[in-house]
């Protein structure tokens, strides 16, 4: 299998969906044929930006830079790949090796800070056929599970490491960033480190320390439920995990778990109540409050 090439697009990604082309003939694993179906329609181009062939060769389709038309009310911010097939019995375990190697590869360029559905949670369809859950170990929120990082143990863990040094503790910390393992810390991994940070929002510098460490090995869902606030993550719009369904049950919301515009919404107007600034931001002043208007005990 070759390497799989990902170029993150300018535009902001939440989301990646997993959809089927609904059919078997040998004459439709085309971006082509696809694209004349959905012109025909009076789309623009095709809807989605990758085409899984049965043979898994990876076809670019619509422009990335550019939504997809494949999810009706849920196209913004997200990334449409579709495997060629109808039949589950007809996909071809090449398909399914291509499917888990891109949606790693995109997985790993968003350090893990997207989810991943299938069209079917969206919509009224059976769209993809396959057992998209199980191909990619996707636990209840969409996190990915067939590439989670890990770090090999030591005597020193955790090494304090900043722009300059070398070293295996440098390998390790470009294994986790998904970048080439020289050992150096140089200008490339100086500048996946600060972005990493400011995706965390943390100050954008180059130091690596323990907290960086623990941020970059953690499973982006494994999140704490409790009334110690010290012990409860800054939680904004993209956000997912059971943190972010406590913050759900605090609000009165439904307990998804994902931090969409709902309960981006109802954040906002949470603090506007309270005479704070009207943003989706969620940090330990705010988990106080609302520690302290709900009372619920029963955590711990």
């Amino acid at each position: 299998m070759p390497r799989i090439h990902f170029k993150k697009p300018n535009r902001r990604i939440d989301r990646v969906f997993i959809h089927c082309t609904a059919s078997d003939i040998d004459a439709h694993d085309s971006v082509e044929v696809i694209r004349k179906w959905h012109m025909d329609k009076g789309w623009s181009d095709i809807g989605y930006h990758f085409l899984i062939h049965k043979n898994g060769k990876i076809s670019n389709g619509r422009n990335i830079e550019n939504s997809p038309a494949a999810q009706h009310g849920h196209n913004r911010h997200t990334i449409a790949i579709c495997l060629h097939g109808l039949r589950k019995e007809n996909f071809s375990p090449k398909q399914y090796e291509s499917l888990k190697q891109l949606c790693s590869k995109i997985n790993k360029v968003y350090l893990r800070q997207v989810s991943f559905h299938g069209h079917c949670e969206v919509s009224n369809k059976s769209c993809p056929v396959i057992n998209y859950k199980a191909i990619l170990k996707l636990d209840r929120y969409g996190s990915l599970g067939v590439d989670v990082p890990t770090i090999n143990s030591s005597s020193n863990e955790y090494p304090e490491i900043n722009y300059r040094d070398k070293g295996e503790a440098v390998k390790r910390l470009q294994n986790l960033l998904d970048i080439t393992e020289d050992g150096i810390y140089g200008k490339q991994t100086l500048m996946h480190v600060k972005a990493f940070k400011k995706q965390n929002r943390l100050r954008e510098n180059g130091l690596v320390n323990k907290k960086i460490w623990l941020l970059l090995k953690k499973p982006i869902l494994d999140n704490i439920v409790s009334i110690n606030i010290d012990n409860l993550p800054d939680l904004h719009i993209g956000s997912r995990g059971k943190s972010v369904a406590f913050l759900q049950k605090l609000l009165f919301l439904k307990e998804d778990g994902i931090f969409g515009p709902n309960t981006a919404k109802a954040v906002k107007d949470f603090k506007k109540e309270h005479g704070y600034y009207s943003s989706d931001i969620v940090q330990r002043y705010l988990w106080k409050i609302l520690l302290n208007t709900r009372k619920i005990e029963h955590y711990g």
